[in-house]
């Protein structure tokens, strides 16, 4: 489902227009975004956004597997990436059949 068809189901379940479901869609992931970036966790029923901080790698000798010749792996500097974990009833809500 794309951003468009989400925000019409919405409109239709709420019983308000598309312009203003999709304003509420919109700024919703501005808050999630803004508030990740500050380190915030944002945590709801169904589950939480977290950013998990990946350290930054050295540049390293490999081996290339199909012709076996020595390689340099680059240097990858540290970075964040955000994730959702899921929560129980979105899990279960999910596993429903």
């Amino acid at each position: 489902m794309k951003q468009k068809e989400f925000i019409e189901l919405l409109a239709k379940k709420s019983d308000t227009s598309e312009k203003h479901c999709g304003i509420l869609v919109d700024a919703f992931w501005d808050l999630v975004v803004e508030r990740l970036r500050k380190g915030d966790e944002v945590v709801f029923k169904h589950g939480k956004f977290v950013v998990k901080k990946k350290p930054a790698t050295p540049a390293r000798d490999g081996i290339n597997p199909f012709t076996k010749e020595p390689i340099k792996i680059a240097a990858k500097p540290a970075s964040a990436v955000p994730l959702f974990k899921p929560g129980k009833p979105f899990k279960d809500g999910v596993a429903k059949k």
